[in-house]
């Protein structure tokens, strides 16, 4: 039998997907090394073989799990057991598909187990592990082609327009671009469009001579005047006025402008990023933004990649962020513990890198030991499982793909699941029960399962009840 290879058999996680018959149609190179088993024993076998077990070690069915949440995807934390008898905790992800032949349900596992924690609180291990790319950290499909699209826009004059949800490092972006092409000698200058009204805004780009407006008590050089023969980066450009759209364009048109109360033209050479959060593609069309200026600025667009679409580069990152807080804070924290690693991988992160960076100093404020534990996280992630619908929009770094018809396989008539049921070991649930000073309804508000559902957990770990 002809083996077909996976072209991710480089791929950090295991991956291998199934067909409607439940027969096992491919297999790649990390699925054997975290199982034992190889592709040639795998495929055309039934998915059931593949060794997955819940928190208590049962076995997991992936495609039952489906279809009684009714969702065409799963995201949860369960152990693989390996041909030697061994349990590693791993993240899995598994996804309904219609558009690679062959397939019905793609699975990604990814190994968070003790020993992958190990590795990442080794310090000179994590800046092994870590790909940075000009303070960029990330070694996710998606990033490295953002890598290449940073060199190719450093080697062009092009202007660029980067988009992207909050958080995403569209101004690190920006200075990469710069940092990585022939004016990184020269200025680096940062506007944020949305701080300052109109007319301070348009003194802040363009100068302002002595006596133009009330206030004016000298002459005031702007940011592109300052920012000539380097880089200008105007952050959040959606947001600027009809007015400073048409100044902005003659600028672009022209490579002159002149400042606010004088006639004068000064000559300017600028390589010109812009960014937003908005789609300017609608502003357009309801009228707010300039079409001239929209195509003018978008000549070599880049778009960012949401944390929650690259879940395989959060490691990275949270060792990434627990070095530098060890140099600004001087605690010798060591890296996460195993549970609160799971919970950082299983939260959906709206606020991106920002927000995990937010969360990894929280956690070196409340933790008063060498290790990250999972009631070092701040609690709204801990206690905020399913944030919005932009959390089912993953399955690692997979590109997106249309949910199939498929889902009609799903059973009709009930709810979907609304909680994402965070798992919990023994001493953490008995922690959690006595913080909320032994309410169990509060306590299973927090775990997203009912009373009952807490009941049964409790007498199934041999908590008391």
């Amino acid at each position: 039998m002809k083996i077909e290879k996976l072209p991710l058999d480089d791929f950090p996680s295991g991956i291998y997907t199934f067909d409607q018959d439940k027969r096992i149609t491919s297999w790649n190179a990390p699925m054997t090394r975290l199982t034992g088993y190889h592709a040639e024993e795998m495929i055309e076998s039934d998915a059931d073989r593949v060794p997955l077990y819940d928190m208590e070690q049962n076995p997991f069915d992936l495609m039952a799990c489906i279809r009684e949440d009714q969702m065409p995807f799963l995201s949860r934390t369960l152990y693989v057991r390996d041909t030697d008898g061994k349990f590693r905790s791993c993240f899995v992800q598994a996804k309904v598909m219609d558009r690679i032949p062959g397939a019905f349900v793609l699975v990604t596992v990814s190994d968070i187990s003790e020993e992958i924690c190990c590795d990442i609180q080794k310090s000179s291990q994590r800046r092994d592990m870590a790909h940075q790319f000009h303070g960029i950290v990330g070694n996710s499909k998606g990033m490295l082609e953002l890598f290449k699209l940073i060199e190719l826009a450093a080697d062009s004059t092009a202007n660029v327009l980067i988009s992207g949800e909050s958080g995403t490092g569209k101004e690190l972006v920006a200075k990469a671009i710069h940092n990585h092409g022939s004016r990184k000698d020269r200025p680096f200058v940062t506007v944020s469009c949305s701080a300052l009204p109109e007319t301070l805004l348009e003194s802040e780009l363009f100068g302002h001579v002595k006596g133009s407006f009330t206030g004016a008590y000298k002459d005031k050089v702007g940011k592109f005047e300052s920012a000539n023969g380097g880089t200008i980066f105007l952050d959040e450009i959606g947001d600027i006025s009809p007015v400073i759209q048409l100044k902005l364009l003659r600028v672009i048109q022209e490579k002159s402008f002149e400042r606010v109360g004088d006639n004068r033209k000064i000559d300017v050479d600028i390589h010109i990023i812009t960014a937003t959060n908005k789609n300017l593609r609608t502003l357009v069309t309801e009228g707010l933004f300039r079409e001239d200026l929209y195509y003018r600025l978008k000549v070599f667009p880049i778009q960012t990649i949401p944390l929650r679409n690259r879940k395989n580069d959060i490691p990275l990152l949270v060792a990434h962020f627990i070095d530098e807080f060890n140099i600004s804070t001087g605690k010798p924290i060591r890296g996460v513990s195993e549970n609160a690693l799971r919970l950082i991988l299983n939260y959906c992160w709206p606020g991106n890198v920002r927000e995990l960076e937010n969360c990894i100093e929280y956690a070196f404020a409340m933790t008063s030991g060498d290790q990250i534990d999972l009631f070092d996280l701040p609690q709204d992630i801990r206690i905020d499982h399913l944030r919005d619908e932009a959390c089912h929009d993953s399955v690692g770094t997979i590109e997106r793909n249309h949910l199939p018809s498929a889902q009609t396989l799903l059973p009709k008539g009930s709810m979907a699941s609304t909680y994402r049921r965070v798992p919990i070991a023994k001493n953490e649930l008995i922690r959690l029960i006595e913080a909320n000073g032994g309410n169990k309804s509060e306590t299973a508000r927090q775990l997203g399962i009912s009373r009952v559902g807490l009941w049964k957990k409790m007498k199934s770990m041999g908590v008391e009840i």
